[in-house]
Order: C-alpha cells, then sequence, then structure tokens
C-alpha cells in the first residue's frame, strides 16, 4: 500500500484513475492557452455608420487591440445599442452582444469585443431597430 501512496504522492498534478487495484498515472491537463491582451479603446475609429431617426450608430474599432464596440449619440435616455458578430461575413451572428441601455445624456456604447476573425456590426434601437454595415 505505501507503494501505492508513493505513486500517486509522485503524481500531484496528475490524475490517478484506480481500475481493479492497478493505478494509472494520467499526466495534468495542459493549461489553457492564454487570453488575448484585454480590449482597448485607444486609436479608434468609425468603422460603420448608420441613422435610426436622429440616434448616429457607430461601429467603433480600435486599430491597437482589434476590438470592436457600438456606440450611440444623439440619442435619448431609454435608447439601446448593441453588436452581432459573425464568422461567415454576416450569413449567421452572435448577438446581441453587450446591449446596453442609454441611462443619461445622450450617447452611451457597448463594450468592446475581440473581431479577429470575424465581422461586426452595431445596432441601435429607439423604437425600431437599425444596424451598421458589417465590417
Amino acid at each position: 500500500m505505501s507503494s501505492l501512496k508513493r505513486r500517486i504522492a509522485a503524481g500531484i498534478g496528475s490524475t490517478a484513475i484506480v481500475v481493479a487495484g492497478v493505478v494509472t498515472l494520467a499526466p495534468a491537463a495542459s493549461a489553457a492557452p492564454s487570453a488575448p491582451a484585454a480590449c482597448s479603446t485607444s486609436n479608434a475609429v468609425s468603422k460603420k455608420t448608420a441613422h435610426n431617426g436622429s440616434m448616429y450608430i457607430e461601429l467603433r474599432y480600435s486599430t491597437s487591440s482589434r476590438c470592436a464596440w457600438g456606440r450611440i449619440s444623439s440619442s435619448n435616455v431609454g435608447n439601446k445599442v448593441w453588436v452581432d458578430r459573425s464568422s461567415n461575413g454576416g450569413s449567421t451572428w452572435t448577438g446581441p452582444m453587450g446591449m446596453t441601455t442609454q441611462q443619461s445624456g445622450s450617447d452611451t456604447h457597448t463594450p468592446a469585443f475581440d473581431d479577429a476573425g470575424y465581422v461586426m456590426r452595431a445596432c441601435g434601437f429607439n423604437g425600431t431597430t437599425v444596424c451598421t454595415g458589417w465590417y
């Protein structure tokens, strides 16, 4: 039995599987790949725009972090903005992502999302929904 305890102790960071009295040590799972750097809103440019009445909708993009987010301006409290993200050019998409309701003032924005390998668009709602084109 002490041999079994030594084998298990030697396998710290491993998984010990006991089947019919036989101990098998499997290596621990590799660490997950490191997450990409956090999104930054520096070096931002407007890549796509749309209007919904007087509300201005922008898809903003950071050239330094490759992240995008939606922003609405000339807008009213209660209006909403979100982004959609697609891996196939907009045929299908994930969204709404980061839906944000304007709480005060005349503008608001969504969180920034990594867009590497995707196209994105921003959408705004003020009674009707309007989206920018895909970028």
